[in-house]
């Protein structure tokens, strides 16, 4: 279904679109012979890919509700008598179904492989790295270390023992949490195991397996649909990302193709599950990486104490100074987050701000764990992926002047804003 969609829309543009991380690069960017990612494939901008996420997340949601329609129903039923969280909608519920398959299938075999203590010294070195910055560079470089060697050299291989569905999905969400990199996919798998839990052993494995079914489904069918925007994942894998050896950031920087595609239909359907709340909120903020100064952030004067950074206009070619310009004529903010790590922290402000609603900019890896934890916390926002990457810290040494589509967020923004 999703295949006969796209290709009647725009067969030609795919075909097109499949080398655009070859493409050179327009006059005003530095220029850079590959990008891991790239939503405006080959017409200029991301319009398009956009449109074919939507369509995606129309498909995965019919598919989900004909295979597993009657566990949804269970599940939320489940939830009005133990609900301790704010209800979300039956596409955001869907997709949490659509993670623990995905969780399994990606993460399980290695999760079994993991010794006891080497997942209990990855929390506690991950503990330390949150609550003491002196300490911070020790405990990533050991954890750095201890993924490498004992966390993530099973990836990909048969599992060591035989666990039931429910048992290996437990263990699974150990690893998650004991990554440092995946707590918020771990926390969502862990309300979908409560549930199972509730089932008969037979019925409850059942339904895992067709939870890694429908993951399988939406592997193949996402890299029709959107595999034209990620061709270099692959290539990044295979070469750079070998190249570099034992990193903090291995887990990290190291997911496959299908994980950005997550990232994508996640923005989609947590936009629509939170666009008429966002409507009905009086003020709007917009939050930018901060990787979207690039080299220009040597001499960045943005003003305000972290992590409340707002733009100072220093710099007429900045795209972060592009965006605050035309969003102050609108009466929105837009504020600068120093780094993903910073996120958590100054997510914070906005719990008490009922009436904010929050665009939020991100890399594709982290739009689904910062969609997550911006939902977690009550907060209204929406989401909208970066065109590509290019941080100094995870993709490009050098750091690229990264771009979002400005129009789309303009229009998400349009509807409640003064003109």
């Amino acid at each position: 279904m999703i295949r006969c969609a796209i290709k009647a829309r725009d067969a030609p543009r795919m075909m097109n679109a499949t080398n655009a991380v070859l493409l050179p690069e327009r006059s005003d960017e530095a220029p850079v012979l590959k990008r891991v990612y790239d939503l405006r494939g080959n017409n200029g901008n991301s319009d398009h890919c956009f449109a074919d996420v939507a369509i995606l997340s129309d498909a995965f949601l019919a598919e989900t509700e004909a295979r597993a329609g009657e566990l949804l129903e269970a599940h939320l039923a489940f939830l009005q008598l133990r609900q301790k969280e704010p209800a979300r909608s039956r596409g955001e519920y869907a997709f949490d179904l659509l993670l623990v398959g995905h969780a399994l299938r990606q993460y399980g075999d290695t999760a079994e492989a993991a010794s006891d203590w080497s997942m209990a010294l990855a929390r506690a070195l991950f503990w330390i790295r949150r609550r003491s910055t002196p300490l911070k560079p020790l405990a990533d470089g050991m954890r750095a270390i201890l993924v490498h060697h004992l966390l993530m050299p099973q990836k990909g291989r048969k599992p060591t023992s035989q666990c039931s569905g429910i048992a290996r999905l437990g263990r699974t969400i150990q690893w998650l949490l004991a990554s440092g990199e995946f707590e918020q996919l771990a926390l969502r798998c862990r309300y979908w195991l409560r549930f199972l839990q509730t089932l008969s052993l037979d019925e409850a494995v059942r339904w895992v397996g067709v939870c890694c079914d429908l993951a399988a489904w939406f592997e193949r069918e996402a890299d029709v649909a959107l595999g034209a925007y990620t061709r270099g994942v692959s290539d990044f894998l295979a070469a750079d990302f070998v190249r570099r050896g034992c990193r903090e950031d291995q887990l990290f920087c190291g997911q496959q193709p299908v994980d950005y595609h997550l990232g994508m239909v996640a923005a989609e359907l947590m936009n629509r599950g939170l666009r008429i709340a966002f409507e009905r909120t009086g003020r709007k903020v917009v939050l930018l990486p901060a990787c979207m100064r690039a080299a220009r952030a040597d001499r960045c004067r943005a003003q305000g104490e972290k992590p409340d950074l707002i733009c100072a206009g220093c710099d007429p070619e900045c795209n972060v100074n592009s965006i605050t310009r035309q969003f102050l004529k609108r009466g929105a903010t837009v504020y600068l987050v120093p780094h993903s790590s910073s996120f958590s922290r100054w997510l914070e402000r906005w719990k008490r701000e009922t009436d904010t609603g929050v665009i939020v900019v991100a890399c594709l890896l982290n739009i689904l764990p910062g969609g997550l934890e911006v939902r977690a916390k009550g907060i209204v926002a929406q989401c909208v992926p970066l065109d590509f990457p290019g941080c100094r810290k995870h993709w490009n040494s050098e750091g690229i002047s990264t771009r979002v589509n400005q129009e789309r967020i303009v229009q998400i923004a349009a509807s409640s804003l003064s003109p």
